[in-house]
């Protein structure tokens, strides 16, 4: 989802794909201009902010149109949530920042102008004509009975929604712990809205995109840069502030470059930790003492890995497990070691408990999707929204959305069945997992309900975008083998059943009977065993006996069996 110009510069460029193999000995930057490729100096470089970086190389290079993703300090420090920024966009789960310091790659510059060459041209046209058509359908009507943010396209519309009710007083504040039920009032919407509309320059798309999903935001002061999403509210109610605080200091994280998600509730676990005095006056010496203040020394010394900051600099479940003291306790809302939205919700949900527990994106935007995030509260309004539901791979996921009660035995948690969740994770994924191959926006197709492009039409582009014959099974087939291989990485890297869980503390009522139930029957779905691990069987049907082979060797699976052959269940850390 990162979005923006750079890949189709890339595309322009000639190439597809950018894979950089081993280290530099000093920093450096690629410089990708059609069919000459060379790596350049860019130790002057060096503690440059991300935003910073783009323009100076632009104006090395003379090359005003040239598109670059670069790092701030904090992919060159290493930080495990450390970003690549690119002007209009931003890759920042998962610490992929911190992958291009540790190779000593400041960015990743590239101008192409040569054309794109499309299969079959008309065919494919006709297909973006229905695409643009229908998009501008839905911008007039958006689907009603659900939040603003889910009711039209793209990614999350926070740029354009001021009604912030919804996420102010269901997602936790501060170290995702503090639920503020009647926040919301006149007063803070007249003001939140003032200081958006005076800080927003102007709504942005990406590259030949109709939507726009972003914004450029000048903050009386500083520099402008770029914001989409929930970033919007990230550090305000990490911070217990205001938006102006939240759109100021995001600013500095842009050019630092990090994780708008991680980066907050990294600095709030730490005041959490210095309020309990499991961090004390030493750990945190120099510390202003007014609120907003600890958050940009916290937000310096993470960056720039100074005293404290290089512990934090590891993310919250990695800097418990150092700090210690009890500081675990402290690190409660991780999955799979990593830090996920700041929400705490009330009853199991069982879908949401797939997603969370198996999925392996890090982020819940990244698994959910085309299915509605609850039940409409009347049955007129669910067979309303089926009607021109056509995105559905089965008719069967009408079916299910219709009989989906609010309340009584067709309820949460054991509604939708084990068999329908699993269903539906399914799909969900297998949406996602298809933007991902393509390089496709997820707000045009896996995210948003009602999407343009979906199952029924993406293998129409891709036999007449890239001449490869493709129907629906054949997509999906390519999509289990593409889930499979990122499961079986992880694997190897020794996640386990163990591993496939929520936070303790997500959900207020849970059900281990049903929990186990769910696991269970994903797994057989999915063509695992019983630990999580990917069978022979199902291995080889998606051709990847190559797996098996490695799976034996390094005896995650047997000669004869597919249970594992060791129990690393309690042995292995990353």
């Amino acid at each position: 989802m990162m979005g923006g110009f750079w890949a189709p510069e890339l595309k322009y460029a000639g190439y597809d794909k950018v894979i950089l193999r081993g280290k530099s000995a000093s920093l450096v930057y690629l410089w990708i201009n059609n069919d000459k490729v060379e790596l350049r100096d860019a130790s002057h470089l060096r503690g440059k902010g991300a935003v910073e970086t783009a323009e100076l190389i632009r104006q090395e290079l003379k090359e005003p149109k040239a598109q670059v993703a670069a790092i701030g300090l904090a992919g060159e420090n290493r930080v495990y949530f450390a970003s690549i920024e690119q002007g209009r966009s931003s890759a920042s789960r998962g610490g992929i920042g911190a992958v291009m310091g540790d190779k000593g790659l400041k960015a990743i510059v590239v101008r192409g102008t040569k054309d794109v060459h499309i299969a079959r041209p008309d065919a494919f046209m006709e297909l973006c004509n229905e695409v643009l058509k229908y998009i501008k359908h839905r911008e007039k009507n958006p689907i009603p009975g659900v939040m603003p943010i889910l009711a039209g396209l793209g990614s999350p519309q926070e740029m354009k929604v001021h009604d912030e009710k919804w996420h102010t007083e269901n997602f936790m504040w501060g170290n995702s712990r503090i639920r503020r039920k009647d926040f919301w009032n006149e007063e803070v919407e007249k003001k939140w809205t003032g200081t958006m509309e005076s800080a927003r320059t102007r709504l942005i798309s990406c590259y030949n995109c109709p939507m726009k999903c972003g914004a450029t935001l000048s903050v009386p002061g500083l520099p402008t840069y770029m914001m989409k999403c929930f970033s919007k509210l990230t550090y305000t109610m990490a911070a217990m502030s205001d938006l102006d605080f939240g759109l100021k200091i995001a600013q500095r994280a842009t050019e630092y470059g990090v994780d708008a998600y991680s980066t907050p509730q990294v600095m709030a676990f730490a005041l959490e930790l210095y309020e309990a005095a499991i961090l004390t006056d030493d750990d945190m010496s120099g510390m202003p003492s007014d609120n907003e203040g600890k958050f940009y020394w916290l937000l310096d010394r993470i960056v720039r890995r100074e005293g404290i900051g290089d512990v934090l600099a590891k993310g919250t479940y990695w800097a418990a497990q150092q700090i210690g003291k009890g500081a675990e306790a402290y690190a409660h809302n991780n999955i799979k070691k990593h830090e996920q939205l700041p929400l705490k919700l009330s009853m199991l949900n069982p879908i949401y408990f797939l997603m969370y527990s198996t999925g392996e994106k890090i982020n819940i935007t990244q698994i959910e999707g085309q299915f509605p995030q609850a039940p409409f509260a009347t049955r007129e309004e669910r067979e309303a929204f089926v009607k021109d539901w056509v995105q559905v791979p089965d008719e069967k996921f009408k079916q299910y959305f219709l009989d989906w009660e609010p309340r009584g035995e067709k309820s949460i948690p054991y509604y939708p069945t084990v068999e329908m969740s699993c269903n539906i994770v399914d799909w969900q994924e297998r949406m996602h997992y298809i933007d991902d191959a393509l390089g496709m926006c997820a707000g045009l197709s896996s995210f948003p309900l009602k999407p343009p492009y979906h199952m029924h039409n993406f293998p129409q582009f891709i036999s007449s975008g890239a001449g490869i014959d493709m129907d629906e099974a054949k997509l999906t087939q390519a999509v289990k083998r593409y889930r499979t291989l990122v499961r079986a990485i992880n694997i190897r890297r020794g996640m386990r059943r163990k591993d496939d869980k929520p936070p303790v503390n997500h959900w207020k009522k849970r059900f281990p009977d049903l929990e186990k139930e769910l696991l269970d029957a994903y797994y057989k779905f999915k063509g695992w065993n019983h630990q999580g691990i990917p069978t022979k069987e199902s291995l080889h049907d998606l051709g990847l006996d190559y797996v098996i082979e490695d799976f034996v060797k390094r005896g995650i699976l047997a000669d004869s069996q597919d249970e594992p052959a060791k129990d690393f269940s309690g042995s292995r850390e990353n």
